[in-house]
């Protein structure tokens, strides 16, 4: 029984070996499919307008308020 486990159990390491692989990624088809309607430049704002903010990373913003408030105050430039 020992002898049989061990012949089965070798034959299906075979066998998972013999598998073939299929891939992880692949590219194919997305220039097509990108290039289908046309790769658009984004489109410019209009005077007056900025980016939302919103989905930014949390830490940067926090960061740019600081920035933005004491943007000008520090030490005195000499000249």
């Amino acid at each position: 029984d020992l002898a049989m486990a061990a012949c089965r159990a070798s034959v299906a390491l075979q066998q998972q070996a013999a598998m073939a692989k299929s891939t992880n990624h692949t590219a194919h088809n997305q220039s097509y499919k990108n290039h289908r309607n046309g790769i658009k430049k984004p489109f410019a704002l209009k005077k007056g307008q900025r980016r939302a903010l919103k989905g930014m990373d949390p830490k940067f913003l926090r960061n740019l308020r600081f920035a933005k408030k004491h943007n000008g105050k520090g030490r005195e430039s000499e000249e």
